[in-house]
């Protein structure tokens, strides 16, 4: 008796089903997510345990551990954590991170500072620490595979009241404003500079420039110069920005340039 074989018809249905199982496998499996759940779990671990080593030291001793006791570190900065000086970016900051190798605290509560599953040396662990509006610390993760979630954990410790610092970009204490500089940006100080709001050299007062300076000096009289207060007549000026040419001078407003002193 002969043996009756698939048809075509049968061949494209039976793959074509096979297509759909091995689709939806892949959907339901999906090794890149799967991968990064597994990572984020890892970070939730790993900062549970950063925390938790704090907590414990500081019941034991009353105090913070040294390397965390810190009182430049603002609300919402993010400091990451390391065991070698540098400066890190995390969460679009970059600042120096901080340091951890106090003895009486790694290796005694926490074994080794963790590192976050993309990251290959202790030089930059991917995890940061914070202050809350309430003072508490709290210990983060800088990257996470769901971008709209947040991974970070309070610890029940407090850290120090802070203690100003103009120009790290955060308004702290008693500072008014905080442009992440400490320089005076005005009309006079030699730099030619765009219109904006800036904050002064000591974050106490709002500088506000009105529109793009065009030229500027550092002497302050009804003839400004780059250098010194001279005649300028004898062509041996070169000014900056728009004003290139000998002879050419900026007002004190810093937005026009005019042919000899005024």
């Amino acid at each position: 008796m002969l043996k009756k074989g698939f048809t075509i018809v049968e061949l494209i249905v039976v793959v074509g089903f096979i297509a759909i199982l091995f689709v939806g496998a892949v959907l339901v499996i999906n090794p890149t997510r799967r991968m990064g759940e597994t990572n984020d779990t890892r970070r939730w671990e790993d900062i549970i345990g950063i925390a938790k080593a704090i907590e414990l030291y500081t019941i034991e001793n009353h105090v913070l551990p040294t390397d965390f006791a810190t009182s430049t570190l603002s609300i919402g900065e993010k400091f990451v954590l390391c065991d070698t000086p540098g400066v890190l970016t995390c969460d679009g900051q970059s600042k120096s991170c901080l340091v951890v190798n106090d003895v009486d605290f790694l290796g005694v509560f926490l074994p080794e500072l963790p590192l976050d599953p993309l990251k290959l040396s202790s030089a930059d662990t991917g995890y940061y620490v914070t202050r809350t509006a309430t003072d508490a610390i709290a210990i983060g993760s800088c990257s996470t595979y769901d971008s709209t979630a947040t991974i970070e954990q309070l610890a029940r410790a407090s850290l120090p009241a802070i203690v100003s610092e103009c120009g790290d970009s955060f308004v702290d204490s008693d500072e008014v404003c905080d442009d992440g500089d400490a320089f005076t940006e005005q009309c006079g100080n030699a730099t030619i500079e765009t219109a904006g709001t800036y904050c002064n050299s000591t974050c106490s007062s709002v500088v506000v420039i009105s529109v793009n300076e065009v030229c500027d000096s550092n002497v302050n009289g009804p003839c400004w110069d780059n250098f010194s207060h001279q005649d300028l007549y004898n062509g041996s000026y070169v000014g900056v920005g728009d004003c290139r040419s000998p002879k050419t001078h900026c007002n004190s407003a810093c937005d026009y340039c005019s042919i000899g002193c005024v």
